[in-house]
Order: structure tokens, then C-alpha cells, then sequence
């Protein structure tokens, strides 16, 4: 039985395979810390919309006036208002900025540990309800 035929573990396996790679990326970036002219690079952050394109959309159902609808809560007081961070270049035109790096690569070993316990915990799930067969 191949777990990755289950949506769940695909997911999980796709998400853990680009926090690897961002790794990758990232581990670049460190190690050409001191090279001229050197720009950082990332990779692009995967968009949750994207991983559901195909899949059948559900419609809210509104049961009282107060319940949001599908066009409510994007422009409310939580909307995301982040800017992107500019850094200095160092002399040689270096735009690496070592803590920066490191917030990263911490930020995707959580990320990563996550998807570790989440994929241990399904398969957890699969051998309780297999063993319950018996």
C-alpha cells in the first residue's frame, strides 16, 4: 500500500519535499555570505488555493445574517499588511544578510519537524484502524 495514493500523505510528502529544497536554497545563500555581488534567493511559498485547484468548492451556508459569507473577512482588520524587509548591501554588493538567513532556516526546520509529527500521527491513525480489523 502506497500512503502517498492518500491525499493526505501526498500532501504532506509534497509540503516536507520543498521545505527540503528551501533548506537547500537557504544553505546557499549562507555559504555565498561572502561572495561579491551574490543576491539571496528562496523559493516561492507554496499557495494553499493552488494545492486545491480541481477539488470541488463547497458553498457556505448562511444560516443566520450574522455568519460571514464567501466574499466577507479578505479586507477586515486581519488582512495581511506585510511588506517585504530591505536590507543594506554590503560593499561588494552583497545582499546576504546572515540573520535573516538563519530566521529562514530555523523557520523551515519547524516547519519541517511539523510535517514529520503530522505525517507520524496519520500513519498512527492508518495502523489503529487497520489493526482494528482484525
Amino acid at each position: 500500500m502506497d500512503l502517498r495514493n492518500i491525499p493526505i500523505f501526498g500532501a504532506i510528502s509534497r509540503r516536507m519535499t520543498w521545505l527540503n529544497e528551501r533548506q537547500n536554497v537557504l544553505a546557499q545563500n549562507l555559504a555565498n555570505s561572502d561572495t561579491p555581488g551574490y543576491r539571496p534567493r528562496d523559493l516561492k511559498p507554496v499557495n494553499f488555493a493552488d494545492q486545491l485547484a480541481g477539488h470541488q468548492r463547497l458553498k457556505l451556508a448562511v444560516t443566520a445574517p450574522s455568519h460571514k459569507t464567501e466574499s466577507g473577512g479578505t479586507d477586515g482588520p486581519h488582512r495581511d499588511e506585510r511588506q517585504k524587509t530591505v536590507y543594506e548591501e554590503s560593499p561588494n554588493a552583497n545582499a546576504v544578510n546572515v540573520e535573516e538567513q538563519m530566521l529562514k532556516v530555523a523557520e523551515a526546520r519547524i516547519d519541517y519537524e511539523t510535517m514529520t509529527t503530522l505525517y507520524k500521527k496519520h500513519v498512527d491513525m492508518v495502523k489503529t484502524v487497520l489493526g482494528s480489523r482484525k
